[in-house]
């Protein structure tokens, strides 16, 4: 693993997390995905797995690159700011939380030489790439989630979930937000779902 990969947003633990993740299901087939890059250093790492296992997977990183949207009524907060702008309800507009462009995260990756072959960044809300683009995935190896809101990470297990290969792993940062956790128990059995390091993963 690439030891010196920006930490912005991740503690050491849950990076070190998600390439370990990442190495264990390298021989499952299916490409790996983010949905919520921020500044990128968890899709990092998952693309140095992909290259350090020698399986060379295909890499999707799903992001507004502008940013969290508006969240919604199922969510108990806005993220990163903290009380919910009411007349914005779910609104595909950023609050500027962690806003990232594209170029920034791609700077990031030269900066700490993690090549981006092999790799596709998928830019725009959610709501409105995940379902065209999922489409054209066969299946998932590993599906990371981190769009911290209700309808955001729903949307993203309702296009892919489906996709993750029997043995494959997903894995949720925002389990500790009860609108993500909503979102996630409408789709997983709770019973199947294992904490750590305070975010959680299921294996399919």
């Amino acid at each position: 693993m690439k030891n010196d990969v920006f930490s912005v947003y991740s503690s050491e633990e849950v990076l070190q997390f998600t390439y370990d993740a990442a190495m264990q299901v390298a021989n499952i087939e299916g490409c790996f995905i983010e949905c919520g890059v921020a500044a990128g250093s968890q899709l990092a790492m998952l693309q140095c797995a992909s290259i350090d296992s020698g399986t060379n997977k295909k890499v999707y990183g799903f992001d507004s690159y502008e940013g969290i949207p508006f969240a919604t009524i199922e969510d108990d907060q806005q993220p990163g700011i903290g009380d919910k702008d009411l007349t914005k309800l779910g609104a595909l507009e950023t609050t500027g939380i962690s806003s990232h462009s594209l170029e920034n995260v791609l700077d990031n990756f030269k900066t700490f030489k993690v090549p981006t072959d092999n790799m596709e960044f998928v830019v725009g809300w959610f709501q409105d790439t995940v379902p065209t683009k999922a489409k054209e995935i066969d299946k998932i190896a590993l599906l990371r989630l981190d769009g911290d809101l209700y309808t955001s990470t729903k949307v993203c297990l309702k296009h892919l979930l489906k996709k993750v290969s029997k043995g494959g792993m997903v894995i949720i940062d925002d389990w500790q937000l009860p609108g993500c956790r909503k979102a996630v128990l409408e789709h997983i059995p709770k019973n199947k779902i294992v904490e750590h390091l305070g975010i959680a993963y299921y294996i399919k």
